[in-house]
């Protein structure tokens, strides 16, 4: 299985990128985890920055997805893809997926790593970025 997402933790045109994923519009996600990590295989393994960032989850609680699109494909540099693989597992019920990459002529970072794959509403998507820290609560004073 092919998969691809994020390095860390964190993670071909856009217009190729819809295609070759099942995307409908830019907030649409694919239909599976494995559609959405083959596309974000193929968008990386082409060094293609605006690719990751059109499967990148749209959530606008989520900061960075630029700069994990850029590591991702940093790391990725003067690797070949040849026999690249990511091998899917599951994660919280039939939200969250886990893909493990194996790019066997990876540079650096890129030789293994482990990407997030999550599913909203609208589908299937990389998870890029972070979540920004909301306030922490205070403790109840009426006791």
């Amino acid at each position: 299985m092919k998969v691809l997402l994020m390095t860390g933790g964190a993670l071909v045109l856009a217009a190729a990128a819809a295609v070759y994923v099942g995307w409908d519009s830019g907030t649409k996600g694919a239909e599976t985890s494995q559609l959405v990590a083959d596309g974000a295989l193929r968008a990386l393994s082409t060094q293609d920055e605006s690719g990751l960032l059109e499967l990148a989850n749209p959530d606008p609680k989520l900061t960075g997805r630029e700069a994990a699109a850029r590591k991702l494909v940093d790391d990725c540099k003067g690797s070949s893809f040849d026999g690249a693989k990511v091998d899917l597992r599951g994660g919280f019920g039939d939200k969250i997926a886990w893909g493990d990459v194996t790019v066997p002529r990876g540079q650096g970072a890129c030789g293994k790593t482990t990407l997030q794959l999550t599913r909203t509403d609208d589908g299937w998507f990389i998870s890029l970025g972070a979540a920004e820290p909301g306030p922490i609560p205070t403790a109840a004073t009426n006791r």
